[in-house]
């Protein structure tokens, strides 16, 4: 567990039971790789809202408020027009670049 997720969990207890994820198939479905310390996030806490504030999406989420599949086709295209009104970062540059909710 990555310590940041450690430091998290002293915190903020887990529930007890961890999500279970098909990650290539998730991922296969995004169309990229996901960093293994967002699943260990979501093996752990699940898709959630904290403090009104911060949402984490899991991929195929119980609760279809928090679903990331979902999210991210519903979103795709607004994602892209924010740079009509923001500055792009040059990372998203590069072909195939996009934002992932």
């Amino acid at each position: 567990m990555p310590n940041s997720l450690t430091r998290l969990s002293e915190i903020a207890p887990a529930p007890s039971e961890p999500r279970q994820k098909d990650w290539e198939e998730v991922e296969r479905t995004l169309g990229v790789e996901l960093p293994s310390d967002y699943k260990e996030l979501i093996r752990t806490y699940g898709g959630s809202n904290w403090d009104d504030y911060l949402y984490v999406l899991e991929p195929s989420c119980p609760n279809e408020n928090y679903d990331l599949i979902d999210w991210a086709e519903n979103q795709a295209e607004d994602l892209e027009d924010l740079w009509e009104f923001e500055r792009k970062p040059a990372e998203l540059e590069a072909e195939g670049a996009r934002v992932i909710p």
